[in-house]
């Protein structure tokens, strides 16, 4: 799942790199590796931040920074949580939580995500699950969409006023100044960086669903000890 998380991690085309060199993109990863464009994407800057910390093996690090992430909906990093706890990759494993992470990471339906749940429930114990059933609850109101989406938008919302320093909106033609790969700033046409499809909060989530709903790459979650197998239901219906 990792590999899956990595390479979807700023939802870069891979034609962006096809794009000649004066030619900059709304996927140019000139724009979305920016300093001012994750500002406004704290999912994608922590998300980002614990897959380095996961690959180097600093493991609590990475658990803090996909916790982060998580509480703007990032579903792919309440995901690595989920798989982290089960495995106990350099943290305790916890079953029971594990499996009230990947249900939250599972809310939009993705069916990556789905799969794994159902693995996890196959492996809980009943008095396992009835633990999960309680935790879950505190998680979905941390955590779930209701209230990580309202954060994120937030964040989106104040990035775009700092950066234009005006509620009635920036000039037209105006430039954004972005750090080259050489280290010079290279001028990047607002309509370009402003692309809706990262900034206006309903297209940007439709991306997300876009991007998920067909990962490339698998998911691998171990072996699992199966029990009276029971079709998972969303903790939040129990």
């Amino acid at each position: 799942m990792l590999r899956c998380i990595v390479a979807a991690a700023l939802f870069v085309a891979a034609a962006a790199s096809a794009s000649p060199p004066t030619e900059v993109r709304d996927d140019d990863p000139l724009i979305v590796n920016s300093e001012a464009f994750q500002r406004g994407h704290p999912d994608l800057l922590w998300r980002n931040r614990a897959a380095t910390a996961y690959q180097q093996k600093r493991y609590e690090e990475a658990a803090t920074r996909f916790r982060y992430a998580a509480r703007y909906g990032d579903k792919p990093s309440q995901a690595m949580l989920a798989m982290m706890l089960w495995n106990g990759d350099g943290i305790g494993a916890d079953r029971v939580q594990a499996y009230a992470w990947i249900d939250v990471a599972a809310e939009r339906g993705y069916k990556s995500f789905l799969a794994t749940r159902e693995k996890f429930w196959v492996g809980l114990s009943e008095d396992e699950r009835r633990r999960a059933a309680d935790l879950g609850k505190a998680l979905y109101a941390e955590y779930g969409d209701e209230r990580a989406k309202k954060r994120l938008d937030l964040e989106m919302t104040r990035e775009k006023l700092r950066i234009t320093g005006s509620h009635l909106g920036r000039p037209k033609g105006a430039l954004v100044l972005l750090p080259g790969p050489d280290g010079r700033p290279r001028p990047v046409p607002d309509t370009v960086f402003w692309s809706p499809r990262y900034w206006n909060p309903q297209q940007y989530w439709s991306l997300q669903d876009r991007v998920w709903e067909q990962p490339k790459g698998h998911v691998d979650v171990g072996p699992v000890q199966p029990v009276d197998a029971q079709p998972p239901t969303p903790l939040e219906e129990r």
